[in-house]
């Protein structure tokens, strides 16, 4: 599994993040915390490569975050449908609808 993919399932789940009026809302602290088992310097850039550039609106496979203001990144809702998606596809992932990617739908 991937740490996208890791990232998603944990903001879906509830583990990682917190729900806002605009969506998803983790802080770059928060990621760092909880995937504190990553020892390379990945965990300090992860969350900055994924932001969306300027002007743009969709999700990519790499570009799937919103830059709120430093340190705190909102996650595009497709990307949230698109990994719950992915998981019920794949039967025993998940058993129940997750929160997060209810509202997405």
């Amino acid at each position: 599994m991937t740490l996208k993919e890791k990232f998603l399932n944990a903001v879906m789940d509830g583990e990682l993040g917190m729900l806002t009026d605009y969506g998803a809302v983790v802080t770059l602290a928060d990621f760092k915390r909880y995937f504190k088992d990553i020892e390379t310097d990945y965990v300090n850039s992860f969350m900055p490569a994924a932001v969306i550039e300027a002007g743009q609106y969709t999700a990519t496979h790499t570009k799937f975050l919103f830059r709120v203001k430093r340190g705190v990144y909102r996650v595009h809702p497709d990307a949230l449908a698109e990994q719950f998606d992915n998981n019920f596809l794949h039967p025993g992932i998940r058993e129940s609808v997750p929160a997060y990617a209810r509202m997405a739908l």
